[in-house]
């Protein structure tokens, strides 16, 4: 462990450190080939456990054991010096970024997750909040942090179960056994959890510490390189040709699985070799963008965001300049914060250095509390920026808990009088209409019941093919069971983003693969095949016409889906003084709903189903607009706001006045919205 490349600077871990942060910096822009980018970020995990557990055996066998309280302290003292000032500064900066650009929901966000990055439990709260590969991450301006709170949490650990395992048996032997079994307990954990819970094996510590483990365990059995120069290059070539597979071949999987051993094996192999003198690990380069990796990756992140808000995503001169000020910001980051701002830290008593330290982590989590507790501050934004900002929030109360299973009260589903007047059925789209439905009822003594749960569509028996917690089918028969209860007279109106589960996802962010299904009806599809096709088309005309045999059934045809968040969208642009038109033209929406409205017309003709088209209410000859009236339409890329929906109140009347307007098969009919 004290030969000359192990103990003394490694040039060959700076090449690595290169390799990591550029995957990781080219998958997060989106650059064509780098789908599996994403395992830089397991190579810097390596690379940690074989740093820290180095420096730990060597003080331990120095004899740190006998000042225990000491050497705690001043690990964690150096690894605070470290990693706060540039993260710090970064959260800082993006503060001052955010009070003029940020919306008063993403702002009080921020304030949330500046303070879980500096206090490094981000991870956990991303894992309640939100996933890592989802469209959602997107908008989370310090996700990227989560890594960093992993590694701090492995620090904390790591000297605690070292000295203990030193004090009872002060060996190697000792430390080699606490982490091959600690290893061992982790991989377990990630490979038994992974495919069932993938968020809670990605985020967590459990679950992950076995990859810093593996970097640890060669720190204590690879003392010195391989005697053999044919060895070395065969472990280097070998484990960075293991690490481009990863990179270059790996996509949308879950994550981390056993094929997380792979970068985890090139990365090991790479440790072994130590070679100091390989173009592919001490280039120039490599080594310049391997001292400046943790400022680069502090900094990539928030312009990937901003891409995503404030630009064109598909611009490639603008993600070419962003990449570019990566490596700028970067290289100031660690000229200025890392390098420059912490010579005066190496200076200081132990005691100073961690005042000032905690000092400016306060700087950074109490303003982050008081932003989150107001709310992000929407005084600091004009008036009509924040009122469009605003209708984001809908999506806050558009969908309460009528999730209703077995033990579910239904009290909470029924809106108006006591009297049911029609049911709404269906996903997250059903919820977002409720209002507008139940302003349609003709007589105050009614009401609606609303059966919705979000990313449920209104079809039997069906199951996810990678959320164990999907309950849909469950949900399902207890409505079928339910609706024998209701009187015969009362309708059921079935909404759903229908082209959700037989197409695929559309917006613009979405990373997954779309032509895999997410849904199945006992055996899992691989692709949306024409057997995938017919299935769904089924079952939606099956289970509609098992509600026909008791109720009266409407079904309504998709909602236009604009893409893109539109009230952010629009909210953002107006920050910087633009004026943007968001719409879907009517092409591009039939061509999308072609075969919902095929199933819904196939139902029409089997059992009697009537149809309610949206497209007359909303939508002009041809296109539909997000923005009418200099009001967003919407309050996401999808859901209808509560104004948008306000349009559809007519059309709800007809179920209780006269026949609905648009028959099966019908679109285009001349638009009322502009006399709205």
């Amino acid at each position: 462990m004290d030969k000359a490349g192990h103990r003394g600077f490694r040039a060959d871990i700076n090449g690595l450190r290169a390799w990591a942060v550029l995957a990781v910096i080219l998958f997060h822009f989106k650059v064509a080939g780098f789908d599996g980018g994403y395992v830089g970020v397991d190579i810097f995990f390596v690379i940690s456990g074989f740093l820290m557990t180095g420096i730990i055996a060597r003080a331990l066998q120095g004899g740190a054991a006998a000042a225990p309280s000491a050497f705690l302290w001043n690990f964690f003292l150096a690894r605070g010096k470290r990693i706060w000032p540039a993260l710090i500064v970064m959260c800082a900066t993006m503060f001052v970024i955010g009070w003029f650009v940020m919306s008063p929901e993403e702002f009080g966000a921020y304030g949330e997750q500046a303070r879980g990055a500096v206090l490094f439990f981000s991870n956990i709260k991303f894992w309640r909040e939100a996933g890592y590969f989802t469209a959602h991450a997107h908008g989370i301006w310090l996700m990227h942090t989560w890594s960093l709170s992993v590694e701090w949490q492995f620090y904390m650990l790591l000297p605690v179960a070292m000295l203990l395992a030193w004090k009872i048996r002060p060996s190697p032997r000792a430390l080699l056994l606490l982490l091959v079994g600690g290893g061992l307990l982790s991989l377990g954990l990630c490979l038994h959890t992974g495919a069932s819970k993938p968020a809670t094996a990605f985020f967590l510590l459990p679950f992950r510490a076995w990859e810093m483990i593996a970097g640890g365990l060669v720190a204590l059995t690879a003392s010195a390189p391989p005697r053999s120069a044919a060895l070395r290059d065969g472990l280097e070539i070998g484990g960075l040709a293991l690490i481009s597979c990863a990179i270059l071949t790996f996509g949308h999987l879950v994550w981390p699985q056993w094929r997380a051993l792979v970068p985890v094996l090139g990365t090991v192999m790479v440790l072994i070799a130590a070679k100091q003198d390989s173009i592919l690990t001490n280039w120039a380069p490599l080594r310049w963008i391997g001292e400046r990796s943790y400022s680069m990756y502090l900094w990539h992140w928030p312009l990937v965001v901003g891409i995503y808000y404030f630009g064109d995503k598909n611009n490639l001169v603008l993600t070419a300049c962003c990449v570019a000020l990566t490596f700028v910001l970067g290289h100031l980051s660690y000229a200025l914060v890392e390098t420059r701002m912490r010579r005066p830290l190496e200076t200081m008593a132990r005691g100073a250095g961690s005042a000032v330290l905690a000092g400016a982590c306060a700087a950074i989590v109490l303003p982050g509390s008081m932003i989150a507790y107001l709310g992000g501050i929407p005084s600091r934004l004009p008036d009509d920026v924040q009122q469009m900002f605003a209708v984001a929030k809908e999506k806050e109360d558009a969908f309460p808990d009528c999730r209703i299973l077995e033990h579910g009260n239904d009290d909470g589903c029924v809106a108006g009088g006591a009297n049911p007047g029609v049911i709404v059925l269906g996903d997250s789209h059903a919820g977002a209409l409720f209002g507008a439905v139940k302003s349609a009822l003709p007589r105050a003594d009614m009401g609606a019941v609303r059966w919705a749960m979000s990313g449920c569509p209104s079809m039997l028996n069906i199951h996810s093919s990678n959320d164990p917690s999907f309950h849909c089918d469950r949900f399902m028969a207890w409505v079928m069971r339910r609706m024998e209860t209701v009187p015969a007279a009362v309708p059921v109106l079935i909404i759903n983003r229908s082209s959700l589960y037989m197409r695929g996802p559309n917006e613009d962010e979405v990373d997954e693969d779309v032509n895999v299904p997410d849904i199945h009806f006992g055996k899992p599809y691989a692709a949306r095949s024409p057997a995938f096709y017919r299935e769904v088309r089924q079952n939606m005309i099956d289970t509609a016409c098992a509600i026909a045999r008791h109720h009266k059934v409407y079904m309504m045809r998709p909602v236009p889906e604009m893409r893109i968040d539109v009230p952010s969208t629009l909210g953002h642009a107006m920050v910087l003084g633009e004026r943007r038109k968001i719409s879907m033209p009517l092409g591009e929406y039939r061509t999308r709903h072609a075969p919902v409205w095929e199933a819904q017309d196939a139902a029409a003709a089997r059992c009697g189903v009537t149809i309610l088209d949206p497209l007359p209410y909303l939508c002009g000859k041809d296109r539909c607009d997000a923005l009418v009236n200099n009001r967003s339409m919407y309050f996401d890329d999808d859901h209808l706001s509560r104004y948008g929906a306000s349009f559809l109140k007519p059309m709800f009347s007809t179920m209780f006045t006269q026949r609905p307007r648009a028959a099966p098969g019908q679109a285009g009919i001349p638009s009322t919205r502009d006399a709205i």
